[in-house]
């Protein structure tokens, strides 16, 4: 009996178990039944799920319209003109200017995109995920790349400088006005606007003002270059004849001015006057071809070479290559002329004090006169001469250096033998 009993009580207690069982699965497939239902209806509204955001804002209900004001009053926040500044020039880019736009549509689409789209078990699945997760919408923007192009050009065209020169200038009184350089300025367009460009597609526009930088570039002579320059240190002056000889003259005179020659430096006359042609301007005159009288273009030049050589021997400078003429010259001295020609003759000489010096040369009337510019301590308060001895188709040459009335240096220079013109 007792076994009996046992028995009976385990199938009803099997019977109960089942029993169980069912109405757990019954109501566990009503409960799936029921959120299928719900994700099918939430895939096939207009309203966006939960867990979707703009920048931390809960976008979760908004319909289509709504949804798009929303992002139409976002943008709106972030769109504002673009100012640019450069030393006391300010720029100002408007929205219009450049058709910055907000995709606030697009915006919308993602934003409604999620959750949807799938089939029905993909649908719940990222809708869980959406809530559980959150799901981040971007909006971004489009522009019009070459009007900002142009818009960065206009404030080129007002900032874009070319460098200049220092310079000095020599009163008639033997006054030196001494003029700074200009640095040059060049604003790099391109990468500008490449710049801007991550910021305008985010809609993350610079908040404050945009300091445009341009790249700078120092003149070949700066103004400290010219600051120490206070003395004509040496100078010499010639006269010719007007005419097609005169001509040459003033174009080679014209190409010497202006110049700096650095400590340590070498200057090449013919490197810095450039080839005698007539492309150049240069018209036929006098020269000596060979030993012997002739006319070819650029006649004259070599006045202005032993014009600038004996300036530069008042001035204490180095000359380094240096030819007399095949005849005693009638412009200058014997012993003080150098000859150029192109290709083959140059005259050189090298600074070898401690400061820059600066040539002037003018060329006017009939008198061609060089100056050569420099710091007046560099000569240690000496005064400079130049003295021959022999005669002038043997001349040997000296450069004297005298102070408080003493010969403290005394230079050789050079013995030239000159030609007689045959008859």
């Amino acid at each position: 009996m007792e076994i009996l009993k046992a028995e009976n009580w385990s199938l009803k207690s099997l019977l109960s178990l089942k029993g169980v069982t069912a109405m757990i699965f019954t109501a566990s497939a009503v409960a799936g039944v029921a959120t299928v239902g719900v994700s099918s209806s939430i895939a096939s509204s207009d309203k966006i799920v939960s867990g979707v955001r703009f920048e931390g804002k809960e976008l979760k209900g908004l319909n289509t319209v709504a949804a798009e004001n929303f992002f139409k009053k976002e943008a709106d926040k972030k769109i504002h003109a673009l100012t640019f500044t450069y030393g006391d020039k300010t720029f100002e880019v408007k929205p219009e200017d450049i058709a910055l736009t907000p995709q606030t549509k697009k915006a919308v689409d993602e934003a409604e995109s999620f959750g949807r789209g799938g089939g029905t078990w993909t649908n719940l699945r990222d809708q869980i995920r959406c809530a559980m997760g959150g799901r981040e919408v971007k909006l971004t923007a489009t522009y019009n790349e070459d009007s900002l192009r142009q818009k960065v050009n206009e404030m080129a065209a007002q900032i874009n400088t070319q460098p200049a020169n220092a310079y000095c200038n020599l009163l008639a009184d033997g006054t030196i006005e001494r003029f700074p350089g200009v640095i040059g300025k060049k604003l790099d367009t391109e990468k500008v606007v490449e710049s801007l460009k991550d910021g305008l597609i985010s809609l993350n526009l610079p908040s404050g003002n945009i300091e445009l930088q341009p790249e700078e570039t120092q003149p070949f002579i700066t103004t400290e270059d010219v600051a120490n320059i206070d003395a004509i240190i040496g100078s010499y002056s010639t006269n010719y004849y007007p005419g097609s000889r005169g001509d040459n003259i003033w174009i080679a005179a014209n190409a010497l001015c202006d110049k700096i020659v650095r400590p340590g430096w070498t200057f090449s006359f013919n490197d810095t006057v450039g080839e005698r042609t007539y492309e150049a301007g240069y018209q036929n005159a006098g020269v000596i071809v060979n030993g012997q009288a002739d006319v070819g273009v650029g006649g004259g030049v070599c006045q202005v070479s032993s014009t600038l050589y004996n300036a530069v021997l008042l001035a204490g400078l180095t000359p380094t290559e240096r030819t007399p003429h095949y005849f005693k010259s009638t412009y200058i001295g014997a012993g003080r002329d150098a000859t150029v020609a192109d290709g083959l003759i140059d005259f050189k000489f090298r600074n070898d004090l401690p400061h820059n010096v600066y040539l002037l040369a003018f060329a006017s009337g009939s008198t061609l006169s060089v100056y050569i510019l420099g710091t007046r301590a560099d000569l240690n308060g000496a005064s400079i001469s130049i003295e021959r001895e022999g005669s002038d188709m043997s001349p040997s040459v000296y450069r004297v250096y005298t102070k408080d009335g003493q010969v403290i240096k005394d230079e050789y220079l050079h013995t030239d033998t000159y030609h007689t013109a045959k008859s």
